[in-house]
């Protein structure tokens, strides 16, 4: 009896093919302002979008029309359709004319709102529905961590904070140390994902029952505790002041992290101070400086994904255009986080944020 040939009979199918045998899953990301990421997976049918109730997708926004597009899983794959929209729709930012089919990737456009495509083999999709459940999961805990505002009294506080999609290590806390002295931090953690939110987690949880008085001493101490080779190789950069409201003074110290920027009626001054990161250098040192805290006084701290930015205003971008798009000095304290995180989004152009943005503004009265 003839012996099959084996190796004839197991078709070599090429890999498009492998792909396209299996099913496939689609998924939008919805980048809302003001918002965390949000994922939603399609299914079959049509996912009408526009500005009021009776949309299966609402976006509330004057940009966005009554009714505004339809999108329809096809053979074709992922379809926009403008319904006659007074403002369009934008797909990777040219606007549509006519029904158009998706590539993965594509980045929807309409008014304030970009949805992000995404489209794979139906395991992997799974599995990114799974990891980003727990980044939601681990972005909740990281900002129950964070501060109320203090809207009343010696120090006055006001912050915005927007998680970027894959979550990065952002996070910033305050607290009075005693009747007269006010410490505030700001720290971001190398890297993106739950790693950094969580090791973000596990400092300000320990900052908020043993912030110090001495900047040195407390930098010193997290050095110590958090060496990037026993924290998965990850390290984090950290702005850390005192307030003296007796003596007028705040004294801060920075490990690797940009400058604080410290506004009064004669201008503004940012606050420097260089040293290593965090996790980087087993016997780091943290110098320590001074700054006269005048009455109205204003603090402005944020993370570097505020000013790090793809298009450049009036010629300039990096922590070099950040005092340009601080608000004026007189804008009230709870607007002025807003203000500044405004100036950004329009720096960030179409794409947005790639990063977490922090955002801490502290008036001294």
């Amino acid at each position: 009896m003839p012996v099959e040939d084996t190796d004839s009979t197991l078709m070599r199918r090429p890999a498009e093919e492998l792909l396209a045998a299996e099913p496939l899953g689609h998924a939008l990301v919805l980048h809302a302002p003001g918002e965390a990421p949000r994922r939603l997976p399609l299914g079959p049918g049509a996912l009408r979008l526009g500005r009021v109730a009776g949309n299966d997708l609402v976006l509330p926004a004057p940009e966005v029309s009554r009714n505004h597009a339809v999108l329809s899983l096809t053979e074709a794959g992922l379809v926009l359709t403008d319904l006659g929209s007074t403002n369009g729709c934008l797909v990777d930012g040219v606007r549509i004319a006519a029904p158009i089919a998706l590539s993965p990737g594509a980045r929807i456009g309409i008014g304030p709102f970009r949805l992000d495509y995404q489209r794979g083999p139906r395991a992997e999709m799974d599995r990114a529905a799974a990891e980003a459940r727990d980044l939601d999961r681990a972005r909740r805990y990281l900002q129950a961590l964070l501060p109320p505002p203090i809207e009343s009294g010696p120090v006055q506080a006001a912050w915005r904070f927007l998680p970027s999609a894959s979550l990065g290590g952002d996070a910033f806390g305050y607290r009075w140390l005693d009747a007269t002295r006010f410490a505030v931090h700001v720290m971001d953690v190398a890297g993106h994902g739950t790693d950094s939110a969580l090791l973000a987690a596990s400092v300000m949880n320990l900052l908020r029952e043993r912030a110090g008085p001495d900047p040195a001493a407390v930098l010193a101490g997290l050095n110590a505790s958090f060496q990037m080779d026993q924290q998965g190789g990850l390290f984090f950069t950290m702005w850390y002041g005192v307030a003296d409201l007796a003596a007028r003074r705040l004294r801060f110290a920075a490990a690797g992290h940009h400058p604080a920027l410290l506004e009064t009626a004669g201008g503004r001054v940012a606050l420097a101070a260089k040293a290593p990161p965090i996790g980087a250098v087993p016997a780091a040192t943290y110098p320590v400086f001074e700054a006269t805290l005048p009455p109205a006084a204003r603090l402005t701290l944020c993370s570097d994904g505020v000013f790090e930015t793809e298009q450049p205003i009036a010629g300039r971008r990096g922590f070099a255009a950040l005092a340009e798009w601080l608000p004026p000095h007189t804008t009230p304290l709870a607007a002025a986080p807003e203000a500044l995180l405004a100036r950004a989004r329009e720096a960030a152009g179409p794409s947005g944020f790639d990063d977490d943005v922090s955002i801490v503004v502290l008036d001294f009265p």
